[in-house]
């Protein structure tokens, strides 16, 4: 085994003893390093079940700001201090069960930017530490979990605020687990017009996720019922990838809590809105949200307003082509 790129490349690293620990080859390291391109630099690391330390001393090697290591053999923890010999950074050799240094790191307040997960393939403790990792929220913004296991088997994060990418590499497989980037696009949407869909459209070009929450304005004096601008919400929704509909009589910040978003949408049609939407959002980032501004290249000129009133003469040019049939169908008059 050897070091594959940055300041120590070309260092060799011991091999364990016998086939009790089983060490990331070079070659696997490689591929892993390739998909993990940009997230060395300045990161904060963990390696559980560290073994030889190879992927540990692979971040050092490539600017990593700090790394922990961890494992509950004596042997593997002799092996990775014989593998750091010669290397110089901020890091910390721990002998220690993976769930101790996990939940330590919880009660001080620590995060990582990269945890790499590798503990024998067979034994079942990666799916526990990955459990516990994200219900301990231990994953800093934008970082990521790599989690290796063998190809005889498959895994599916079951948490819903993460995403996953697999890259199978013959008998190795490796998931590359990050959290979902959420927004939340609140209105009343009275009802939801093309110009609302297209600042959907773009806004789903920047997130994993966007909710499009369906609140009350206790102010307005609505045409269409809190179920009816709901079903029209969840018709477009049901159309697009990444989009779903929610109704709610909270403030769009409680919301935006609720369904784990760290960014508003706000759409926008000018310099108008701009000054009013700017008090929203100086209220939103008070109350810990940023608002991201969206002016859309099409249909900008379409408001609620309007809609209604083209939809009174019977002119449905306004609203998104999915949602015709459902507004003028009978079920959608009987929605209460």
């Amino acid at each position: 085994m050897r070091v594959v790129a940055g300041k120590y490349r070309g260092k060799n690293l011991a091999s364990p003893k016998d086939d009790r620990v089983r060490p990331t080859t070079t070659r696997i390291k490689e591929t892993l390093f390739n998909v993990l391109q940009g997230y060395s630099q300045d990161a904060v690391v963990l390696d559980l079940f560290a073994g030889s330390g190879a992927l540990g001393i692979e971040c050092i090697s490539r600017g990593a700001k700090e790394v922990v290591f961890v494992d509950n053999s004596k042997d593997s923890i002799e092996l990775v201090r014989k593998n750091l010999q010669g290397i110089d950074g901020n890091f910390k050799v721990v002998n220690s069960d993976f769930s101790g240094v996990l939940r330590n790191a919880y009660v001080t307040g620590k995060k990582f930017d990269m945890i790499f997960v590798d503990p024998p393939y067979a034994s079942g403790l990666g799916e526990l530490a990955l459990g516990l990792i994200f219900d301990l929220d231990l994953l800093a913004e934008g970082g990521v979990v790599v989690f290796e296991h063998g190809a005889e088997k498959t895994y599916e994060v079951s948490d819903k605020r993460y995403k996953q990418r697999t890259k199978i590499m013959g008998t190795v497989v490796a998931e590359f687990i990050s959290r979902k980037s959420v927004a939340l696009m609140a209105g009343s949407f009275d009802p939801f017009t093309k110009g609302h869909e297209a600042v959907l459209d773009e806004a789903l070009c920047e997130f994993d996720e966007v909710w499009v929450a369906c609140l009350v304005n206790p102010d307005k004096k609505y045409t269409f019922n809190s179920a009816q601008r709901l079903a029209l919400c969840e018709c477009v929704c049901a159309q697009k990838k990444g989009a779903k509909a929610i109704y709610s009589e909270k403030y769009a910040v409680e919301v935006a809590s609720d369904v784990g978003a760290s960014v508003l949408i706000r759409g926008i049609r000018g310099d108008e809105d701009k000054a009013y939407e700017d008090d929203m959002a100086k209220f939103n980032r008070e109350h810990g949200f940023e608002t991201l501004f969206i002016e859309p290249n099409v249909f900008s000129n379409v408001s609620s307003t309007k809609a209604r009133e083209q939809i009174a003469k019977g002119d449905y040019s306004s609203i998104p082509a999915c949602c015709v049939p459902l507004l003028t169908s009978k079920e959608f008059a009987d929605l209460k």
